[in-house]
């Protein structure tokens, strides 16, 4: 079970890293949507561990 949490967590560090690149190096409008929706989701599965709720019974 902690693999798992890990490899979410290393997703979600690379693709905080891409949005953060996108968000330095492109200078577009659309661009900055897409790395900010990047970031937010990165940050997200760093922080959490997990794609989806797991119903605990």
């Amino acid at each position: 079970m902690m693999f798992k949490k890990n490899r979410v967590r290393i997703f979600g560090t690379i693709i905080l890293l891409i949005g953060v690149f996108l968000l330095s190096y492109l200078d577009k409008e659309g661009i900055d949507f897409v790395s900010g929706i990047l970031v937010g989701l990165g940050i997200g599965l760093i922080l959490t561990g997990r794609i989806l709720k797991s119903n605990k019974n």
